[in-house]
């Protein structure tokens, strides 16, 4: 699996900026800009951190608009059909991949992913391995009798190696790493949104931390299955009860205190 950033948006902290400040600013945007030119000949590293400072701030309130204005074109390599499968399901993401009706696979070294799980068990690695090996064998079987290449592919594998490229804007890509990021996600995709994450990373290390999974974002996990990153909601709840059963119990042993000294202040 290899994965390599081709394109991003210039300046994307200073586009998110200029988008914020259009809202509010009686100045149009190609006036601000015109400003921020002759500004940062002097002041580059001060504006920048005074850009940032506001972009973060009103994505953190929830303002997530101008995040789809900075936008990235990653190459993606070596993936099964199986990833792509479950990656093209983010619907406002632009994708182009590689096409088996197309591109013939005959006569070319068959390439396919082993999930993890099958590589520590060598019984299942030698079932799968032999599979894969059959799978390649009628597929070429296919072509030379004649079928053509988007009718013998339907005997190829989930498996099976693909590259696609894949467009999109920040606000989708934050929306996909919670998702994706997540230890409950498969780890063919998580492992992928692991390179992406690192290549936006060594664009700008601020946007690179934005791409965080969903427990990172509320301080909870929503998972049926915890990892135990974070604490679950029912545990919140539950200690919330516990709490407050704790608290009735403190009330209830106060009263009883109070209630015996006023007993022994009758008494004597």
């Amino acid at each position: 699996m290899k994965v390599k950033l081709i394109q991003v948006t210039q300046n994307p902290i200073d586009v998110m900026w200029t988008a914020a400040r259009t809202c509010y600013s009686e100045k149009s945007p190609i006036e601000m800009l015109d400003d921020w030119a002759i500004l940062t000949k002097e002041n580059y590293n001060e504006l920048q951190e005074k850009h940032w400072n506001l972009v973060k701030k009103v994505l953190d309130s929830g303002h997530k608009s101008i995040a789809e204005t900075v936008v990235f074109t990653f190459s993606i390599e070596g993936v099964s059909r199986s990833l792509t499968h479950q990656l093209v399901r983010h619907r406002l993401a632009c994708y182009s991949q590689q096409s088996q009706r197309y591109v013939n696979f005959k006569d070319k070294t068959f390439e396919y992913v082993t999930p993890n799980t099958v590589k520590k068990n060598v019984g299942a690695e030698l079932i799968y391995n032999e599979f894969m090996s059959k799978c390649k064998e009628y597929y070429d079987k296919l072509i030379d009798i004649g079928i053509p290449a988007e009718d013998a592919r339907y005997v190829l594998p989930n498996a099976a190696c693909t590259n696609i490229n894949m467009t999109v804007n920040l606000r989708e890509l934050i929306h996909i790493c919670n998702l994706r990021l997540c230890t409950r996600a498969q780890k063919e995709i998580r492992d992928l949104f692991k390179l992406i994450k690192q290549e936006v990373t060594d664009v700008d290390e601020r946007l690179g931390n934005l791409l965080v999974p969903n427990c990172e974002v509320h301080g909870i996990c929503f998972e049926d299955k915890c990892c135990g990153r974070k604490p679950t909601l029912d545990k919140i709840l539950q200690d919330q009860e516990t709490m407050e059963e704790l608290k009735q119990r403190v009330e209830a042993l106060q009263d009883t205190i109070k209630q015996n000294t006023l007993e022994s202040s009758e008494i004597v």
